[in-house]
């Protein structure tokens, strides 16, 4: 084996391995971003006011975006931020009903789509169900 090619296997690894670690320990950080039509992201919340972020790419044919968060027994809340990490404060949209979530953004930005899933009230698995709409 080359030795650029070693370096890159044993970086490809590290990360390979940090990913999954992180998701491991259901750390608050940014998941893979994810690249393709429709996207389901699954976690979970282990504490009430814990939250879980995910990423994904807004292409610039896209004109809209369905989001679903299923929360079986918890009342989970999803912020939205185009290019930043979206806060309980600081956000492009958010959707607060209580139990499950659906929202619809109409006309993204191209760009990276920031996500947060945060526990208002309970803990669990939830699933984030996100489809684009296309010119």
């Amino acid at each position: 084996m080359k030795r650029d090619n070693a370096v890159c296997a044993i970086v490809l690894i590290g990360l390979i391995g940090t990913g999954i670690i992180s998701i491991t320990l259901g750390t608050g950080g940014p998941a893979p971003v994810v690249i393709d039509a429709s996207a389901t992201f699954s976690g979970f919340i282990e504490d009430e006011t814990g939250y879980r972020l995910h990423s994904i790419r807004v292409f610039e044919n896209v004109t809209g975006i369905h989001l679903v968060l299923n929360c079986p027994g918890s009342d989970f809340d999803l912020y939205g931020q185009l290019g930043e990490t979206p806060t309980t404060s600081l956000y492009d949209f958010r959707g607060v009903q209580s139990g499950n979530e659906e929202f619809y953004y109409d006309f993204p930005e191209p760009g990276i789509l920031h996500l947060m899933v945060y526990s208002y009230s309970g803990t669990g698995h939830y699933d984030l169900i996100i489809e684009f709409y296309y010119e």
